[in-house]
């Protein structure tokens, strides 16, 4: 095991959710324990009247599910691949990590959603521009719900 192993471990950890791993290998044992995150704000959850419909916690308005989100070949939805909360940037005082406009590379971070008390980065799987952004910072976001359009160069 080197050291690329260990950071690659930590990764599937973070990503995983993954709170703690004990591995005993070869004659060495070793242990990783995620260290909690930094605080985000807290986020006021709210819960739709309609099933199907997701409720704007900032706005209060409501987006209707991914069918209605208009797609073609030179469009990407990035969509929330857990059930949590929508971060736009790594922290409160940080830049968001994408904004309407701009460009993007395949396999950028461009938010985060905190899915007990996890932050995980949800990355974009081609490159472009972002054309629309569809969730506000802060805002509770459902499995698949589509978070931005990005359209492909």
């Amino acid at each position: 095991m080197n050291t690329a192993d260990i950071i690659e471990m930590m990764k599937q950890m973070k990503r995983n959710g993954i709170r703690l791993l004990e591995l005993d290998c070869e004659g060495s044992r070793l242990k990783m324990k995620c260290a909690d995150l930094p605080d985000r704000p807290a986020a006021v959850e709210a819960e739709s009247s309609e099933p199907g419909q997701y409720q704007s916690v900032a706005t209060g308005q409501t987006n209707e599910p991914d069918e209605a989100v208009e797609t073609d070949e030179n469009t990407e939805s990035v969509k929330a691949l857990v059930v949590g909360v929508f971060y736009a940037a790594a922290s409160p005082d940080s830049d968001p990590y994408v904004k309407p406009g701009a460009a993007v590379e395949a396999g950028a971070t461009v938010c985060i959603i905190e899915a007990m008390k996890l932050m995980n980065e949800v990355t974009c799987h081609s490159s472009g521009k972002v054309q629309e952004i569809y969730v506000t910072d802060g805002q509770r976001v459902e499995y698949g719900q589509p978070l931005m359009r990005i359209v492909q160069e």
